[in-house]
This record gives structure tokens, C-alpha cells and sequence, in this order.
């Protein structure tokens, strides 16, 4: 499209001109030429800078999804840490009931008999 519309230009003024003969006007093409070659490559440059970039993004998104995983991973270990310690309670208290059921019997049946003695 920049190429078209240079030529477009550079043709327009060309025809308008009757001071330029040919060899100015080749003299005009090998130079809007010229131009449009640096244009090019500089183009190419900033889509090599562009795929670069984006390579580096795509690498960094995947390091941040292995952080990402590495976290749910250690929330879970987190977890199962915490639910282990939580039941270890539970079945310690529970233990503990169980085991001074009989005691608390035995001091009941004392209780029963300082008060019928």
C-alpha cells in the first residue's frame, strides 16, 4: 500500500513537471526504489523484534503457569497437612471420652455410695 501510493506520488509530480527529463526521472525511481527497500527492512526488523517478543511472552506465561501449578500443589499439600493434624485431635479427644468413661463410672458408683453411706 506505501509502495503504491509513493509511486502514485512520484509519478503525479514526474507528469506535472516539464522541467525533468528521463534521466532525472530514473534518478527520482532508483531513489523512491532505494527508499522503499530501507522501508522494507525496517519493517522486517520490527517483526523479527515482534516475534521475539512474543516468544519471550509465551515462555514467560508458561513460567507462570508452572508457578501456578507449583502453588495448587503446595495448597494441597497444605491441606492434607492440616486435615491430618485436625483428625489426630479429633480421635484424641474422642480417645480420651472413651478412655475416662470407665473412671467417671467408678467415681460414680463412690459418689453413690458416700451418699447412701
Amino acid at each position: 500500500m506505501l509502495k503504491k501510493l509513493l509511486i502514485l506520488h512520484a509519478l503525479f509530480f514526474l507528469f506535472c513537471s516539464n522541467t525533468i527529463n528521463a534521466g532525472d526521472i530514473r534518478e527520482a525511481l532508483v531513489k523512491i526504489d532505494e527508499h522503499l527497500h530501507s522501508i522494507d527492512k525496517r519493517v522486517e526488523n520490527i517483526d523479527k523484534r515482534i516475534d521475539d517478543t512474543n516468544k519471550r511472552i509465551d515462555d514467560t506465561n508458561k513460567r507462570i503457569d508452572d508457578v501456578n501449578r507449583r502453588l495448587d500443589d503446595s495448597r494441597s499439600y497444605d491441606q492434607s497437612i492440616i486435615i491430618a493434624i485436625l483428625s489426630m485431635m479429633a480421635m484424641i479427644l474422642w480417645d480420651r471420652k472413651t478412655a475416662l468413661k470407665p473412671i467417671n463410672q467408678i467415681i460414680e458408683k463412690l459418689k453413690e455410695k458416700v451418699d447412701f453411706m
